[in-house]
């Protein structure tokens, strides 16, 4: 039963870190409708599970992109003088835009804390999350905005990294996707649609990691970590994530991102309605 409920755990995780519907406002809806236990307060192994299938999505990242990360590390060190400046820049567009989230999420982790804890009975997190899922679905469908050449060349500059980065830091809200709202601002600022997946998701490499890393001081123990559960969460997390990603991008460069937009809509209805006029589906602590 916990290998089957590991790899199910896996799935979803490959599958809402990559696909623009929110996988912190879907934890959130879960914990309150379903009494998904969290991970924080669980401990133990479901901590631990966490930290493993947050890995195995950075690692379907990294294989993804693996000729671009290979070609700008290998850049930065490169004789061809343009070669390295191309490398060395795009390396510090990294860098700038995921500093904003970085800087939100260590100064103003208090109060993002309140915005995730379903304890107590409180509704407000999935009100939030509901609502912030309206926000993503606003936001997929201004990808449906095009921009002049003559104005927009499709290329990274200072000032869109900037603002991707800056709309990143607002995605830690729950209910609003990292990928999604990224990529679409990215979009508006006239990034080119494969420049936009790109990037949006090389920024996903250290806020993956470094959201595991946060949650792995909190582990108590790493005894489970080769456990047959561990790794078929680990395994069902990563391939699931290869094919989310895969079919993401694909969506990306056919310019359907907004198709997406539906999903959150009905989602932020359906949740909306529930938590409003049928208490009773509310999970209160196993009642």
């Amino acid at each position: 039963m916990e290998l089957i409920k590991t790899v199910l755990l896996g799935i979803i995780q490959g599958l809402t870190e990559f696909l623009p519907v929110s996988s912190s406002g879907h934890l959130i809806l879960a914990q309150t409708f379903l009494g998904v236990t969290d991970p924080h307060e669980a401990g133990g192994s479901a901590m631990l599970l966490e930290v493993m299938l947050h890995v195995a999505t950075g690692i379907a990242v990294l294989y993804v992109f693996r000729k671009d990360i290979i070609g700008i590390i290998t850049g930065c060190v490169s004789k061809d003088t343009l070669v390295r400046k191309d490398s060395l820049t795009y390396s510090g567009y990294v860098i700038l835009a995921t500093m904003p989230a970085a800087f939100v999420g260590i100064f103003f982790k208090k109060y993002i804390n309140v915005l995730f804890d379903t304890s107590g009975g409180t509704l407000m997190p999935a009100y939030l999350a509901s609502f912030m899922l309206l926000v993503t679905a606003g936001l997929l469908f201004l990808t449906l905005i095009k921009k002049g050449s003559s104005i927009f060349d499709g290329k990274l500059t200072l000032v869109k990294v900037l603002a991707i980065g800056a709309m990143q830091a607002v995605a830690i809200t729950p209910g609003i996707s990292r990928s999604g709202s990224t990529i679409a601002i990215a979009l508006l600022v006239g990034v080119s649609r494969t420049e936009a997946g790109r990037f949006s998701f090389m920024l996903a490499l250290p806020a993956i990691f470094g959201s595991a890393l946060l949650e792995a001081r909190h582990v108590e123990s790493f005894k489970a970590l080769f456990s047959a559960d561990m790794i078929a969460g680990f395994i069902a997390s990563f391939v699931v994530g290869i094919v989310a990603l895969k079919f993401l991008l694909s969506f990306i460069k056919k310019g359907k991102l907004h198709y997406f937009a539906y999903y959150c809509i009905a989602a932020s209805i359906i949740s909306l309605v529930c938590l409003t006029f049928f208490p009773n589906l509310i999970h209160r602590g196993g009642v």
